[in-house]
């Protein structure tokens, strides 16, 4: 986007240049740069806004990615102790499975000594016994004991064996249960590094979509300042339209009353001769000549029309946009122009129109009525407020079409033309900005 320098123009080349004429200073061209930065500007805020949009969606799924990660890293931890309990309870399971076969071997191999040694002697033992020149009840018991140690060996055996099976099939679950935890602690770190992943995605979205909102911010910040110089050099240009319209305006008058006043004395000097040549013709009994009979009459120079009245093609249009545009509310004759001398000693502070009563009197521009009611001075009056601190003024109305807080469109009818309180008929009108009265002559056509 260009920048507009442009203020050098404002501190010297409007006012350098020649107040001769005003064709010389135009706002077309900065009024169509103030439509492209107004354009680029209600782009840019689209766009900021659909990016900021974005950044909060993206801060929105981080936190939500954060919070799937802190859920995924204390689901961890817990696998991550249970894992090392069943571990623990693995190893002990082993060490006691091992104690177990131990004590199993150690009883199976007294069994087998006690089996081998019964069967080597069989009964040789017996038979020793009952010969033995011992007591024969000592024997019998001697021999029982023998038997009942063998049986409870073999029960042993049997119970260790028994007991080895059960600590196996614990040991077999806690290995299928360790393995069913490492596998899930296998998938939630699959999911922790997906997580991480996607974060840092968005992450990266969001530096990114943050760094576009700075630089969009900054750009806007330099398009309004573009917009108030380019706004301020405008009002300046129109301004010195307006100055110099004023001037001409002036001169022009001038020079019309001038031209005026030389054709008068002309004419009484043209009807003085004239007169006198009447006179001597009659002291001599001579015949008036033609030209003494007649008076030189001077003619007003015509004064400045109003064809060219308001309609709908100023509708929609921002009414600062109508300087140099704009159609007057009536159509008739300027009879009292900005900053002349009223017969009352005032001077006025818009146009006088005269025109014949009852005609129509248009908005010049969209609006609100603000006023619509007698005013001291003036007659009946309609008050329209344009936005952007413009009002326009129209007075003198034999009747009011519009009420207070009524919406207008350029081209709307807002009463028909009467006279003023002093009597003379047509239409009068103002324009204010911020309550300053503007020379309506300067914004038309």
């Amino acid at each position: 986007m260009k920048r507009y320098f442009l203020m050098a123009l404002l501190a010297g080349g409007v006012h350098a240049a020649p107040a001769a004429s005003s064709s010389a200073l135009s706002t077309a061209p900065h009024q169509q740069d103030l439509k492209e930065v107004r354009k680029e500007i209600d782009s840019l805020k689209k766009d900021l806004a659909q990016k900021q949009t974005v950044q909060k969606e993206a801060q929105s799924a981080i936190k939500e990615s954060e919070q799937a990660l802190n859920q995924t890293k204390q689901a961890l931890a817990t696998l991550e102790q249970k894992q090392s309990s069943s571990e623990r309870q693995l190893d002990e399971l082993r060490a006691r499975i091992a104690q177990s076969r131990n004590r199993l071997a150690e009883v199976r191999q007294r069994v087998s000594q006690i089996i081998v040694r019964q069967y080597k002697n069989g009964q040789h033992d017996a038979m020793k016994l009952m010969l033995n020149d011992g007591d024969p009840n000592q024997n019998a018991r001697d021999l029982t004991y023998y038997q009942h140690i063998a049986r409870a060996e073999q029960q042993m055996v049997k119970q260790l064996i028994t007991q080895q099976h059960e600590l196996e099939a614990l040991s077999f679950q806690l290995e299928q249960e360790l393995t069913r935890l490492n596998a899930l602690s296998s998938r939630k770190v699959s999911e922790k590094t997906a997580l991480e992943q996607d974060k840092n995605q968005q992450q990266q979205q969001l530096s990114k979509v943050t760094g576009e909102i700075k630089q969009g911010q900054t750009k806007l910040v330099q398009l309004q300042e573009d917009q108030k110089r380019l706004t301020n050099l405008i009002a300046q240009i129109n301004r010195e339209i307006q100055r110099r319209r004023a001037e001409a305006a002036r001169k022009a008058a001038e020079e019309r009353k001038a031209r005026q006043a030389a054709a008068r004395e002309a004419a009484r000097k043209e009807n003085e001769r004239r007169r006198k040549l009447a006179e001597n013709a009659k002291k001599q009994g001579k015949p008036v000549p033609e030209e003494a009979k007649k008076q030189v009459v001077v003619k007003e120079e015509p004064v400045e029309k109003v064809d060219d009245v308001a309609d709908g093609s100023a509708s929609g249009r921002a009414f600062a946009s109508l300087q140099g545009k704009m159609k007057m509310p009536v159509s008739g004759q300027i009879a009292g122009s900005f900053g002349k001398q009223r017969k009352e000693g005032t001077t006025w502070k818009g146009v006088f129109i005269r025109t014949a009563s009852g005609q129509p009197v248009r908005s010049v521009a969209d609006g609100s009525v603000v006023y619509a009611d007698e005013l001291r001075g003036f007659g009946k009056a309609v008050i329209v407020d344009h936005g952007g601190n413009y009002m326009t003024v129209y007075t003198g109305l034999s009747a009011i079409a519009k009420s207070a807080g009524s919406s207008v469109k350029a081209g709307d009818t807002l009463g028909n033309t009467g006279a003023l309180d002093n009597g003379e008929s047509g239409l009068y009108f103002e324009i204010r900005h911020m309550g300053r009265p503007l020379n309506p002559q300067a914004w038309t056509r």
